[in-house]
């Protein structure tokens, strides 16, 4: 997959945000959780995925992006509520009202839900039609983050299955709502009726899990630090008794196959001719290789050297040739079902 450009004002946005963020209120005194959020690089992040955005379109989805990555640093990752399920719905429903009401004040000590608020009255502004996919995708994001917090924890009593996992790691991903803000930055919207067909289904869904191996290969070693993997996929994966590079090169074996049916059903969606395909094909393209160019190198991930798991030998540097380029279904039923959208 081609390399992609990336926004001539991404730095600019990136610093933007990192100061808009702090006017909530929210960094520490310590500064540490601003050092985390100029660790993320969310103008490069953003920059790479929407090559093509607006400035105000950029500057909204990075602004989103860093109050995301706090959401999750604060709630979902770490802190009290990340190992508790029942508390962390209550500080995500409180967010969640203000997203669909932003007109209401906030009532408690969740000063995220400020940011929240004023980020849904921009993209009311910025981008009505899109703002139906704006409040449902944050409830799938809180559905699949309180999901993922019980598995981490155990709280459904079992260990995660993988299949489980991939079902729900899209929405503990908040990968939806990354994707409608890369179409409200560009400015462009691929009508329903395109959308809901199970070919466009499943070139998106293999998309987004193309974005979360990835992640979890690169973010293995901060989850290690915080002794937090026990649902990510390098150990979902790693056969019994295996190394974490065990697991490891299961994941990137997994992220190969994927990639080679995406890369299939691209070229079967483009061959419609279907402009506005096309188009939404180019787009979740460049997210994957943005998503990669970016998570390499970014400090967010690379800050702990000290886990016991190199990342390096699984996911640094570009290979020609697939490591698993099969296309055959592997044996997950959960994502199966991608496969049978290929054409003979």
């Amino acid at each position: 997959m081609p390399a992609n450009g990336i926004h001539p004002q991404a730095e600019k946005v990136g610093e933007r945000s990192v100061e808009w963020l702090a006017g909530f209120g929210i960094f520490d005194s310590d500064g540490s959780l601003r050092r985390q959020i100029v660790a993320s690089r969310v103008g490069e992040a953003v920059g790479r995925a929407a090559p093509l955005a607006s400035d105000a379109g950029l500057q909204l989805y990075a602004d989103w992006s860093a109050a995301a990555f706090t959401f999750d640093d604060f709630y979902c990752d770490m802190g009290p509520t990340s190992t508790r399920p029942d508390e962390f719905l209550e500080v995500a429903m409180r967010v969640l009202y203000r997203i669909e009401r932003p007109e209401a004040a906030r009532w408690d000590e969740t000063l995220l839900s400020d940011a929240f608020a004023d980020l849904s009255r921009r993209v009311r502004s910025l981008a009505p039609m899109m703002w139906p996919s704006w409040v449902t995708g944050h409830k799938d994001w809180v559905l699949g983050s309180v999901c993922g917090i019980a598995q981490r924890t155990g709280a459904r009593g079992r260990p995660a299955d993988i299949a489980d996992h991939l079902a729900t790691r899209v929405s503990d991903g908040a990968m939806s709502l990354n994707h409608a803000l890369i179409e409200m930055a560009e400015g462009t919207r691929l009508p329903d009726e395109l959308r809901g067909g199970p070919t466009v289904a499943a070139a998106t869904a293999a998309a987004y899990t193309l974005v979360l191996l990835a992640n979890d290969l690169v973010s293995y070693r901060r989850e290690a630090e915080a002794g937090a993997t026990n649902t990510n996929c390098v150990t979902l994966l790693a056969p019994t008794g295996g190394s974490v590079e065990d697991g490891m090169e299961k994941v990137v074996r997994l992220h190969d196959r994927i990639m080679s049916l995406y890369i299939r059903l691209s070229h079967q969606l483009k061959a419609t001719r279907d402009e506005r395909l096309r188009r939404y094909i180019d787009q979740l393209s460049t997210y994957i290789r943005a998503n990669l160019d970016w998570s390499l190198t970014v400090p967010r991930y690379r800050a702990h050297p000290s886990s016991g798991a190199s990342v390096s030998a699984a996911v640094t540097g570009w290979s020609t040739e697939p490591s698993d380029g099969s296309l055959a279904a592997p044996p997950i039923p959960s994502i199966a079902w991608w496969w049978e959208q290929l054409r003979a």
